[in-house]
């Protein structure tokens, strides 16, 4: 049991390991740059505002979101037959993270988007199973607390973790006015969030910067060749960190640089036969050849004699350094 619980700590599913290698790459760069601006696109990576600008707009983007999702919920016809609650507590807690942590991997609006979808999905599932039983309103708690440990496994594992849909889980479990809709909240929060990050491209962009990334911090056309995970950055955005070189050997090779044998004896300096040295290069090569050969006795230095600096030989040079009349040698 325990060689089994050491292997187990190693598993890791990365499916953006897969996805990232059919999501095309960002074409935001070809928008024009008024419009880019507010869809998060910088040529440049922008520190963030101090925290008293920051808490000004995260307070303005916070009401302005909430608000415009309660006026849209409470003017839909559509949505008021399913009778909802004046607001969805969770987009609250969505709220902080879209608006004031703009820069948190959590707020993004893939995870946004996606964490609060597949957290709804869950919920109103795993309800409506608890439902069949008659005494559902007593044990409703557990359908709550199974559903929220669903959601927050299945964000990890899609790389979609939003803390609010948890929330969103346990709502579609405890909530009666949001347990009669039934599948139909699953739309509603899709599009709440959807009115939340449509508020916040607008709002986060004045100043900041917002989202930080769509999909993926990395380049999509990169993480199909080697496993990458991303960590914070010190300016406040993110890095690449490869892991997993040992999975992508042939690919390390390539970028690597090529080692490269000079053997210096007190006789001679042997290079490999595709190494041309310039002149500079070569007498150092020589004097070190120079100091070795000073450590042998008397008697042995006669017969290396013959062989001397004068055996260097000039090779034509093949582009190296700035000048391009020098010469190089081969020793």
């Amino acid at each position: 049991m325990s060689s089994f619980s050491r292997r187990a700590e190693s598993w890791n599913l990365d499916l953006d390991r897969y996805f990232n290698r059919i999501v095309p790459p960002s074409p935001l760069h070809k928008v024009p740059t008024p419009i880019a601006r507010f869809l998060g696109y910088r040529k440049e990576q922008e520190q963030d505002v101090g925290n008293v600008l920051g808490a000004f707009w995260s307070c303005v983007g916070a009401f302005l979101g909430l608000a415009i999702i309660a006026a849209v919920f409470n003017n839909t016809e559509s949505i008021q037959m399913r009778h909802p609650p004046a607001l969805i507590a969770s987009f609250g807690a969505s709220a902080v993270l879209e608006y004031n942590a703009i820069r948190s991997p959590l707020g993004q609006p893939r995870n946004a988007l996606l964490g609060h979808t597949f957290s709804a999905i869950i919920g109103v599932g795993i309800t409506k199973l608890f439902r069949l039983r008659s005494d559902f309103e007593k044990i409703k708690w557990i359908a709550g607390a199974i559903s929220c440990g669903t959601a927050s496994s299945v964000m990890l594992l899609t790389g979609t973790v939003h803390p609010p849909g948890g929330a969103s889980a346990v709502l579609a479990a405890t909530s009666p006015e949001i347990t009669e809709m039934g599948w139909y909240f699953v739309g509603i929060v899709m599009w709440g969030t959807t009115l939340m990050l449509i508020v916040g491209l607008v709002i986060n962009n004045i100043q900041r910067q917002f989202p930080v990334y769509w999909w993926t911090p990395l380049d999509v056309r990169k993480t199909g060749r080697a496993d990458v995970e991303v960590g914070p950055d010190a300016k406040g955005g993110f890095e690449e960190r490869d892991e997993g070189k040992h999975d992508n050997d042939s690919d390390d090779e390539k970028e690597r640089p090529r080692a490269i044998a000079i053997t210096i004896s007190a006789n001679k300096v042997t290079l490999p036969e595709d190494l041309a040295l310039n002149r500079e290069e070569a007498e150092i090569l020589e004097r070190l050849r120079l100091r070795l050969r000073k450590g042998y006795p008397d008697s042995l230095r006669g017969a290396m004699s013959a062989r001397s600096s004068t055996e260097v030989t000039m090779v034509p040079s093949h582009g190296m350094g700035s000048d391009s009349d020098a010469s190089a040698v081969r020793l």
